[in-house]
């Protein structure tokens, strides 16, 4: 109990009801790698109170070195509470306890989900830029991610009948209804694992991918390096029979967690390693 005394004096200094009631969100605290991101995008930096420490790990998010200063937390309901927002993100992986305290609280919360399509991360960031009253802004963003996906949809149209498959050192694989099917079905690439049944995640056996023998091996950066108490699945000698290193692109998992603007740079890196190969 005494431990939990600085946390309910702390409360009675903040308002969350003033806060909640404003028309529109001026402090706004993000909790979660992947709202950190639409939040930088969509917002300007003098309403970000605060992201979460994810977001300055570049082994996890892509705009660690775009945060210039600005406040960092670690998702305790403490912190939010000294930062007093008006609005509060969140996704499905945020620590529960705290957004269940701080909604007792009366602070506004909105928690993001995890689009497992293009029209749906379309259809997420047009709903928080409502939120955020940020319309405009975040039309454009949606704009300039079709036009950068169908482009490079274009560059690839002289190329037919690509295939690729999505491939981690355990053999599992991303098949129908993820955002990485989504990702190559927006290129015109076949999925393999999409092709062999896998809904969701699943494992890939190595011998329908030596079958399939797809044009591409879509790999993390982790699964190249990684030594766990036996060689990666991708040193397997059958394995590299049939895939040389021209037929490995290396797509960090980075890209993929978060359906969002950053998505933008996996297809950079795979149209560029696909144009290197021709």
């Amino acid at each position: 109990m005494k431990r939990l005394l600085p946390f309910f004096i702390l409360i009675l200094f903040c308002n969350p009801l003033d806060a909640s009631a404003a028309e529109s969100p001026d402090r706004i605290v993000s909790l979660s790698l992947c709202s950190d991101e639409l939040l930088l995008r969509l917002a300007d930096r003098d309403r970000i109170a605060s992201l979460s420490y994810l977001s300055a790990d570049p082994d996890f998010s892509a705009i660690s070195d775009e945060l210039g200063g600005i406040h960092l937390n670690r998702g305790r309901a403490e912190e939010v509470v000294l930062l007093n927002p008006d609005l509060v993100l969140s996704s499905q992986f945020s620590a529960s306890s705290a957004l269940n305290l701080l909604q007792q609280l009366g602070y506004s919360i909105s928690t993001l989900g995890f689009p497992t399509s293009l029209q749906e991360t379309y259809a997420q960031i047009r709903e928080l830029g409502l939120q955020l009253e940020e319309e405009e802004r975040a039309e454009r963003l949606i704009n300039e991610m079709q036009d950068q996906v169908e482009a490079i949809r274009l560059e690839l149209d002289a190329r037919n009948n690509l295939s690729a498959v999505f491939y981690s050192n355990n053999g599992f694989s991303f098949g129908r209804h993820t955002l990485r099917d989504s990702f190559l079905q927006s290129l015109g690439i076949n999925n393999v694992a999409a092709d062999y049944g896998i809904v969701s995640f699943g494992k890939l056996p190595l011998e329908v991918l030596i079958e399939a023998k797809p044009d591409f091996l879509l790999v993390d950066a982790s699964s190249l390096h990684q030594n766990r108490l036996a060689h990666p699945l991708l040193n397997h000698p059958v394995l590299q029979a049939y895939f040389g290193e021209e037929n490995i692109i290396v797509l960090p998992d980075k890209y993929f967690q978060c359906a969002g603007p950053s998505l933008l740079n996996a297809y950079r890196l795979l149209i560029d390693a696909i144009g290197k190969e021709q």
